[in-house]
């Protein structure tokens, strides 16, 4: 813009000066006459102002033009983006441009003290004096593991959506003291620090595990002997009704079973029994 400027006097002066010339062939061809002598004292201050122009325009060409192009570089501004703030800010000394933090933000990609974006864009055009701004990364964002122990799997999900967390795996087993379907274990402690999109597995209670078995057979046991058969089976007697006299089976033996015998039930089933008198 500077070298236009230049251009633009110059060309200016050196119009001005062939129309000086003209006006001085005519000076010449009258400078005897009243008239003539009157362009004289005039054509004398137009030189005047002809040759300040002209140290104008040499003051401008050689002083002023040679400090503006000094101060005035144009570079185009490095690619720092990825490098260390440290190693940054060198870089950008060097070339002689200002510096200034306009950001620090985490970033799950870029490690802390690292820098994710610049402005100027790299390879812009700028003056070397131009102050790049810096957006700094924090590294990864610290989450702490909420407490998923006594939650369905449904509001374990929603509370670690929450956090920015995810549930990855919800493994099933059985469980004789939590009800079904209520998480009892998680893969991450409660309160562990972890980054953003962290994944915790869980485990989720069945309930206790339901096992059938083969009710054994003990009538014409008697009442002892049926208890120690039925105990070592994980059954338990339950009931025990007096029935009538027998002739053929002593008191307190074991004339009916229910459930009776060979049935398939949960283990625990209660078996109540009928003895004889």
């Amino acid at each position: 813009m500077a070298q236009n400027v230049t251009t633009v006097v110059k060309e200016t002066f050196q119009n001005l000066v062939q129309r000086y010339q003209s006006f001085e062939n005519r000076l010449e061809s009258r400078a005897e006459t009243p008239e003539g002598k009157e362009w004289i004292r005039y054509g004398t201050r137009i030189l005047a102002i002809f040759l300040s122009i002209g140290f104008v325009i040499g003051a401008f060409d050689l002083v002023f033009m040679p400090w503006y192009v000094g101060h005035n570089t144009v570079v185009r501004t490095p690619n720092i983006t990825g490098m260390s703030y440290g190693q940054a800010s060198r870089i950008l000394e060097d070339n002689g441009f200002a510096i200034k933090i306009a950001s620090e933000n985490y970033n799950n990609s870029v490690p802390s003290g690292h820098i994710v974006s610049q402005m100027p864009y790299a390879g812009s055009l700028v003056k070397s004096s131009r102050t790049v701004y810096l957006s700094l990364s924090k590294g990864k964002q610290l989450l702490e593991v909420p407490n998923l122990v006594g939650l369905t799997v449904r509001d374990a999900r929603i509370a670690l959506i929450r956090l920015g967390l995810s549930l990855s795996n919800a493994n099933y087993q059985f469980n004789d003291k939590i009800q079904a379907n209520i998480i009892f274990s998680q893969s991450l402690p409660p309160k562990q620090k972890v980054g953003f999109g962290a994944k915790v597995d869980v485990i989720v209670s069945l309930g206790p595990e339901i096992v059938y078995v083969v009710v054994p057979d003990v009538e014409g046991k008697s009442l002892d002997e049926a208890r120690r058969i039925l105990g070592s089976a994980g059954f338990v007697v339950g009931e025990v009704v007096q029935g009538e006299v027998n002739e053929t089976f002593m008191p307190g033996t074991v004339m009916k079973q229910v459930p009776a015998p060979l049935d398939s039930v949960k283990t625990g089933t209660p078996i109540n029994l009928t003895v004889t008198k």
